[in-house]
């Protein structure tokens, strides 16, 4: 083609250029398309993990999600290398053998019920008919090491820069993660009349009211305005060294003296009212957080309102070693546990009172 014609014909030249040019790309691109599919195939274990992830979507808290996921993860890493499970059905038939094979790694009873959980609750299969070793209190792992671990100087419970927030955990006692989403509009009353920090979001994404004791409403007030959204504590305010889990079971050591003592003040008349009181509040909490799916508040356990709570097993030598009470005021317990841990039964407050 010569000069003169292509510059008459430019216009058409130009699109002849453009539809080569598109017809060239588009093969290529569907070649790419054919390699890229057939080698982004997503594998055995990939198949079965997606699975699983959209069974997981179920349950709203990132924390709760994220930690099921991984440790379902590692369920079926066990099934594929150990027997090659292709499916959801074949994977379901390893579960005792995976937690045989945890008590044989050597893994704690509370390492083991961790990750049995997304496995049992992903497959419908009920913990209880699990052989495992039994979780114990006084076998839990503290956080810092034994001897004189809550005096050591990086605890940082008196540096200046994190007072602020040490000694609010101190006479609150909630856990870190609701502590940094607290905002000055947080200090709010209950049900019953009594002043709480309203947690918006706390453990599995649920809102809670931690109570505070009488005697530390006034210094807990002056945290707080009313007519703010704005975060109780900024970033700075935290240490990553303070262990504030500590700082929450001396709370909740604190408020079981509370209750004890005015369950057993002498007058029999007026720890009968007193108690009387108490429980009427306790069923007013429940109504309030604990309905079933109809809306309709969930039967009040009133056994664990009465008598005493005894410690057995490890537990009793533990606290008999440590020169700790053996023997617990039931009412008194469950008080702690709905008012000021939200765990609404009695077992899991045993960490809290051996904690030493």
């Amino acid at each position: 083609m010569n000069v003169e014609l292509m510059a008459v014909n430019a216009p058409e030249y130009q699109t002849h250029q453009n539809l080569e040019r598109k017809i060239t790309m588009s093969r290529k691109t569907e070649r790419r398309k054919k390699k890229n599919c057939k080698g982004n195939k997503l594998s055995m274990d990939k198949v079965l993990m997606k699975e699983a992830q959209e069974f997981f979507k179920i349950y709203k808290h990132d924390k709760t999600r994220n930690s099921y996921e991984i440790n379902y993860k590692k369920y079926i890493d066990y099934c594929r290398q150990k027997h090659n499970a292709k499916s959801k059905a074949e994977c379901e038939l390893y579960i005792q053998e995976y937690a045989d094979s945890l008590v044989e790694q050597g893994k704690s009873a509370s390492t083991i019920h961790t990750y049995l959980a997304s496995v049992c609750i992903y497959h419908g299969v009920k913990m209880s008919e699990i052989k495992k070793p039994a979780r114990k209190v006084c076998e839990n792992k503290r956080s810092r090491s034994r001897a004189n671990k809550y005096r050591r100087s990086d605890q940082q419970y008196d540096n200046d820069k994190y007072k602020l927030v040490a000694d609010f955990q101190a006479r609150v006692g909630i856990r870190r993660a609701e502590l940094a989403r607290l905002c000055l509009d947080d200090f709010v009353q209950d049900e019953s009349g009594y002043w709480c920090v309203r947690v918006k979001r706390g453990k599995g994404g649920k809102p809670q009211l931690q109570r505070i004791l009488p005697e530390d409403i006034e210094l807990v007030q002056k945290y707080f305005n009313t007519d703010s959204h704005e975060r109780l504590f900024k970033k700075s305010d935290f240490s990553d060294k303070m262990d504030y889990h500590h700082l929450r079971a001396l709370q909740a050591q604190k408020a079981y003296k509370y209750y004890y003592d005015l369950l057993h003040s002498g007058n029999a008349k007026e720890n009968t009212k007193a108690a009387y009181a108490l429980v009427g509040e306790l069923i007013k909490r429940w109504n309030t957080y604990n309905k079933n799916n109809g809306g309709k508040p969930r039967n009040f356990p009133f056994r664990n309102t009465k008598g005493v709570y005894k410690l057995r097993g490890g537990n009793r030598k533990k606290a008999m070693a440590d020169g700790l009470p053996v023997e617990y005021d039931r009412l008194a317990v469950f008080a702690v546990s709905v008012f000021h841990l939200s765990h609404w039964r009695l077992n899991t407050l045993t960490n809290y009172l051996l904690a030493v």
